[in-house]
């Protein structure tokens, strides 16, 4: 069973009409480029905010220029 797993780093969640959106697609995709069967794909969208991603490096430039 494919998994696709999507990291979203940003300050606010995705709306959900966009994650519908690229789920629709996401699964249209693995059924034409994988053969997927509908309802096989599992999907997981995790919201990540940017102090814990790699906006703790611009994070850590701030504040080196506040100094």
């Amino acid at each position: 069973m494919p998994l696709l797993e999507v990291l979203y780093a940003a300050e606010e969640p995705l709306p959900p009409e966009r994650r519908r959106a690229f789920a629709r697609e996401a699964v249209a995709i693995f059924q034409e480029v994988l053969g997927t069967p509908p309802g096989r794909l599992r999907l997981v969208i995790h919201h990540l905010h940017p102090d814990d991603s790699l906006g703790l490096l611009a994070a850590e430039e701030e504040e080196g220029a506040e100094r």
